[in-house]
C-alpha cells in the first residue's frame, strides 16, 4: 500500500458531553450506547482547504461553522429543540474540535478516474 499527502486539512467534530447529556434527557434509551468519558467513536471528520496556518483554519470555521453545527445538532436533538438562532458560542459548546494539517489518503490517485 502506498500513501498520499492530499493537501487537504481536516475538521475532526465530536460531539461533546453537554450535547451527549442534552441527547440523553431527550432519549434516555441512549445513556446504553453512549460512553460519556470516550465520545471518540462518535466523532465526524470533514476535509477542508490546505491552509498556511492555524489562523486560517480557526478563521474558516468561525465563517462556515453554521452547517457543521446543524448537522451535528440534527444527529443528536430535534430541531425544534435547538436554541433559537444558532452562534459560534453554540458550536464551542455542543463540539469537541481540533485541525490536523496532515491528510494521508490510502487510496491510489487514480481512484478518482475511474
Amino acid at each position: 500500500m502506498e500513501l498520499y499527502d492530499i493537501n487537504r486539512a481536516a475538521l475532526i467534530i465530536s460531539p461533546s458531553q453537554t450535547l451527549l447529556k442534552w441527547a440523553i434527557s431527550e432519549q434516555p434509551s441512549l445513556a446504553e450506547e453512549i460512553d460519556l468519558d470516550d465520545p471518540s467513536d462518535l466523532s465526524t471528520v470533514y476535509l477542508l482547504p490546505d491552509f498556511e496556518g492555524i489562523e486560517d483554519a480557526d478563521e474558516w470555521i468561525e465563517d462556515n461553522f453554521l452547517p457543521i453545527l446543524e448537522t451535528l445538532l440534527e444527529e443528536w436533538i430535534p430541531d425544534d429543540n435547538w436554541p433559537e438562532r444558532l452562534e459560534f458560542r453554540h458550536l464551542e459548546k455542543y463540539a469537541e474540535y481540533s485541525f490536523s494539517n496532515v491528510v494521508i489518503d490510502t487510496v491510489d490517485p487514480s481512484y478518482d478516474e475511474a
